[in-house]
């Protein structure tokens, strides 16, 4: 049989001890559509920028039949 020991053990907190440095986000592009004004940031999901880019698509080709 065996022999089972016990052995000491520490636990160690893994949680830094500053916060890390959070960097502001910089505006990628800036959409101006007659009143409209958007600005897109750098790390925007690509799937909401798509949605974001047909919408505007959308509206800019409206405003552009109604003038």
């Amino acid at each position: 049989m065996e022999k089972k020991e016990i052995v000491p053990i520490q636990l160690v907190d893994q949680k830094p001890t500053s916060k890390p440095a959070l960097a502001k986000p910089k505006v990628a592009a800036r959409i101006k559509i007659g009143h409209l004004d958007v600005h897109i940031y750098n790390g925007t999901d690509k799937y909401v920028l798509t949605t974001i880019l047909k919408e505007l698509s959308f509206h800019a080709s409206r405003l552009h039949k109604d003038t």
